[in-house]
């Protein structure tokens, strides 16, 4: 079914302590705000993208005029552990889905592993948003994420 959750995982070759700051911290400089944020449905660039850092922080972009739009929230902040997020990008925060990623010390580096799954709350929408998201995470995760952790490393 189209709705299950979906599944992916990337290896980098930093610790994991490293691997969730670059996800959270630096979320804005490697997430590709260019196709994949309010603002570029607008034709726009955010000014950035940033990540409370505490268990019911704000996954926030700052928009070229300067307000506010809403990403997500933290629900489990275990830095270098485990993320997770209610994720409601360009929706109300009722409609929400669940992201939790995880991290996992490996010999030489970390496992990040990601699970979006939750999509049944959004009813008439869940079909096609969870098979946009499915081929969306191999760009985001695990191109443009594995690329800036693997900066690190040069």
């Amino acid at each position: 079914m189209a709705t299950d959750p979906i599944r992916k995982s990337v290896t980098v070759p930093i610790p994991p302590g490293d691997a969730f700051r670059i996800f959270t911290e630096d979320l804005g400089r490697w997430w590709p705000v260019d196709n994949h944020s309010i603002s570029a449905n607008r034709g726009e660039r955010p000014t950035s993208v940033t990540v409370e850092p505490r268990e019911g922080g704000a996954i926030l972009e700052t928009c070229p005029d300067g307000d506010t739009a809403p990403w997500g929230r933290v629900t489990t902040w275990q830095p270098g552990e485990r993320l997770d997020i209610a994720w409601h990008v360009g929706r109300d925060e009722n409609d929400h889905t669940d992201l939790t990623i995880v991290f996992t010390p490996m010999e030489g580096g970390t496992r990040v592993d990601l699970t979006h799954g939750g999509f049944d709350r959004l009813s008439a929408d869940a079909t096609e948003t969870a098979t946009s998201y499915l081929g969306g995470w191999d760009h985001v995760l695990g191109s443009c994420y594995a690329q800036a952790c693997g900066a690190l490393c040069n």
